[in-house]
């Protein structure tokens, strides 16, 4: 697969503005987090743990990242190499974040089942290719079925059903 080459500036900044965005979500979220309101019936600060661990990790692997690609770019820069600015992988990342937007979108609305079978299907679509599609719809129709069987039925955890009733 051949890759297009752009200048060290401007993968610099794509990467940089992905780098730093990801960092600031962090931020905020883990900002959020703290002004969320106390339980009134238990531990006041339960309710803020795991919110806090997911805030505090998205702004640890942010920062990470921004070092990675400071990193990169002053080794290519040293080699006076260009680095790809928009390859496959980040085609897939690509793919995979308009995917989940597409699942928060639906998961209401068509129930968790159709939802899952969706995104499922996509996601393994995008990263095993097209040629596997019938295991692909399978694996997908089989675990979204399952998992909503075992969290309504043996955990007790409801989710969304479909509008037709049913899953």
């Amino acid at each position: 697969m051949v890759r297009a080459c752009f200048p060290l500036e401007e993968r610099m900044n794509a990467s940089m503005i992905m780098s730093v965005v990801v960092t600031m979500i962090g931020f905020v979220y883990t900002f959020s987090t703290f002004l969320l309101p106390d339980a009134r019936i238990g531990v006041a600060y339960e309710p803020k743990i795991f919110p806090g661990i997911l805030g505090i990790s998205l702004l640890v692997l942010g920062a990470i990242l921004v070092v990675q690609e400071l990193r990169l770019l002053s080794k290519a820069k040293d080699q006076g190499t260009q680095a790809p600015f928009f390859g496959y992988e980040q085609k897939n990342i690509l793919f995979t974040l308009l995917n989940g937007l597409l699942y928060a979108l639906l998961f209401d609305r068509i129930g968790y089942v159709f939802a899952t079978f969706v995104f499922l299907s996509i996601q393994l679509g995008i990263f095993r290719g097209k040629k596997t599609w019938k295991s692909t719809l399978l694996i997908a129709l089989i675990f979204s079925v399952v998992a909503f069987i075992l969290f309504n039925t043996l955990m007790g955890v409801y989710l969304p059903k479909s509008p037709l009733g049913f899953m």
